[in-house]
């Protein structure tokens, strides 16, 4: 087992950091997720095996940061996961990017988040405006 630290907010997983070679960076962290805490950002804390680690390492690296906290959410994944107290009530409502103050995305989960992205962009003629600056 290895012990790991990261941010997760309401957009899901931001950092996964193993804690060996990185505790100087942890103050760090804590500054920065409490300087974000519109975005309900938090500290966490978690030992993983070698199986857990690659199934984050792979959502992560495939850009599902909402998955990935959500794996960190199913008791069948992990079975416990560390979190500052005062920022306890923030780990039950992430993630969720609606809970973004300044700007949430309007999809719910990462399933259907690519599906949503290419409608928007098709609404605000997103894929025309960048034709029409090409030409």
């Amino acid at each position: 087992m290895k012990t790991f630290v990261g941010i997760a907010d309401c957009y899901g997983v931001e950092s996964f950091l193993p804690l060996e070679g990185n505790e100087d960076k942890l103050g760090f962290l804590i500054m920065r997720a409490k300087l974000n805490r519109q975005r309900h950002a938090l500290v966490y804390q978690v030992e993983l095996d070698e199986n857990q680690e690659a199934r984050m390492k792979e959502a992560l690296e495939d850009g599902k940061y909402l998955f990935a906290c959500d794996m960190l959410h199913d008791p069948a994944f992990i079975e416990n996961v560390g979190v500052e107290v005062e920022m306890l009530p923030s780990w039950e409502m992430i993630p969720n990017p609606r809970l973004d103050p300044y700007g949430g995305r309007f999809y719910e989960n990462s399933e259907n988040q690519g599906e949503v992205i290419e409608e928007f962009k098709e609404q605000i003629g997103w894929e025309d405006t960048i034709s029409s600056e090409e030409e």
